[in-house]
């Protein structure tokens, strides 16, 4: 036996009374309507509740459609909310990028690229020291350190030639960023590097425990990383 769509409705095979579960709701999927002609069931149908009190089936049906719909909203909130992020995002970027391109000197892309990154809500504190061996001539006023020093201290770093997120030691911590900065729990250490070699170390720290984990994405960080090496390579 088939409906009107052509399906073929699964019913009990002769001399079976028993209808499972699996075919009442296929039935009742094909035949969406099957209530509003058998309308007198629906005053016999109840349904319990989590208040332990019995709900008519089409009471339910609307706390289902309720639940749905909040669903719904929480989902486009966040796609919002991601939005709005990207767009904030991409006008920082365009911004650092910006200032970088216009730095004269090297002191003047240090400094261009640590205001930039403090002055955001989720930084505070940042850092450049540039590798010695790989930058000459450069003025007192930045902050520089063999590789072997830094190698050492921030061998993961080095090694894997990426950018680390997580907590470091309150040695590590007071060399990055001073005593004035002792409030600084997490960090991520960006290797600005170019052709496999590593020219400087950006790093950022925040104040909460575990902001910088191993879990963000440092895209965004490693994006500036390159850029910095760009301008940073152009300079005699």
């Amino acid at each position: 036996m088939s409906n009107e769509s052509g399906t073929a409705e699964q019913l009990p095979e002769e001399g079976n009374s028993e209808v499972s579960e699996d075919q009442v709701a296929d039935y009742l999927r094909q035949h969406a309507d099957f209530f509003i002609t058998q309308q007198e069931l629906l005053a016999d149908l109840t349904l319990p509740h989590e208040s332990g009190k019995a709900v008519s089936l089409m009471e339910r049906q609307i706390s289902i459609l309720r639940g749905r719909g909040h669903d719904t909203r929480i989902k486009l909130n966040t796609l919002l909310n991601n939005a709005r992020d990207n767009d904030q995002l991409f006008e920082i970027t365009r911004d650092i990028v910006l200032a970088l391109l216009g730095a004269r000197d090297v002191a003047e892309i240090v400094q261009v690229t640590e205001d930039k990154l403090r002055s955001m809500e989720n930084i505070d504190a940042c850092e450049i020291i540039l590798v010695k061996e790989r930058m000459a001539g450069v003025p007192d006023s930045v902050r520089t350190s063999l590789e072997s020093v830094l190698d050492k201290d921030y061998a993961d770093v080095f090694r894997l030639k990426r950018t680390y997120c997580g907590s470091s030691t309150d040695q590590q911590l007071k060399y990055l960023f001073g005593t004035e900065n002792s409030a600084i729990k997490s960090t991520a250490l960006c290797p600005i590097m170019a052709n496999g070699q590593i020219y400087a170390l950006l790093a950022i720290g925040n104040t909460q425990e575990n902001y910088f984990n191993v879990n963000l994405d440092t895209v965004f960080l490693d994006f500036i990383g390159n850029v910095v090496a760009a301008v940073l390579r152009r300079e005699p």
